[in-house]
């Protein structure tokens, strides 16, 4: 079993920005270490060689929806479901500890600082109400189209919790059991009301279930770690990294 890995999950659109957000990891994240690209059917007979040195290309099949099901619940990206499979049983069988990262996140500074981060026992990421903290679990299901499906979940899960974004994910591997993959994908099947694919799943397992979210660190003296976006008065100079910066 190896240490450690960073995890990129992407289709056939998303082929050239995976190439950029690689070519940020490791010479902006000054990361030379293991990098996972987790692919569907549609690359999976046109990815067979590696995109460079210390690169893993691992095809899992796209999970099975219908497209009249992911058209009946409103889903118009399906293929952003096969993030499910960075909490797959085999990574926990290959790796000690997974960071995933958004294709597309724009890296600033090295990733030393944030890969470092001891998360034993735990997934740490962003909360997605920061920095203000009003919003809950709750608005990630949709209970104006759907209020039976809310009322189920309301009635199984604590939504009145702070939650998660799935942007970036630092996860000790041991938090994944063999049927974590499949519990995701079975809730994905069950309340098809989320407004945001995988991200209210996650946080109905990871937050609501298992309890092993935590914040991952905001910031030390020298710099902020991640966010979704810059705040007022600061630069990307101010991060090592962000989901969409604005200047």
């Amino acid at each position: 079993m190896k240490d450690f890995c960073i995890v990129l999950v992407f289709n056939k659109a998303f082929h050239e920005k995976a190439l950029s957000t690689i070519k940020q990891i490791r010479e902006v994240g000054l990361y030379d270490g293991e990098i996972v690209c987790i692919v569907g059917d549609d690359l999976k007979d046109h990815i067979t060689q590696t995109l460079n040195s210390n690169i893993v290309i691992k095809y899992f099949p796209d999970v099975g929806r219908t497209k009249e099901k992911n058209d009946l619940f409103g889903v118009n990206k399906p293929f952003q479901f096969h993030k499910f499979y960075c909490f797959h049983r085999w990574f926990r069988d290959n790796y000690k500890k997974c960071f995933y990262i958004d294709v597309g996140a724009q890296i600033f500074k090295p990733l030393d600082k944030m890969i470092n981060l001891n998360c034993d026992g735990k997934l740490l990421a962003h909360s997605d109400s920061y920095p203000r903290y009003k919003w809950r679990l709750s608005g990630q299901f949709d209970k104006v189209k759907f209020p039976e499906q809310f009322k189920k979940l309301n009635e199984k899960y604590d939504l009145n919790i702070d939650y998660f974004q799935s942007t970036i994910m630092l996860y000790d591997t041991s938090i994944i059991s063999d049927s974590t993959f499949d519990v995701l994908v079975g809730m994905s099947m069950d309340f098809y009301n989320n407004k945001t694919n995988t991200q209210g799943f996650m946080n109905l397992y990871f937050n609501c279930l298992l309890k092993v979210w935590e914040q991952i660190r905001i910031r030390d003296l020298e710099t902020y770690y991640y966010d979704f976006f810059e705040r007022k008065n600061f630069t990307t100079n101010d991060y090592i990294m962000l989901k969409y910066p604005k200047t």
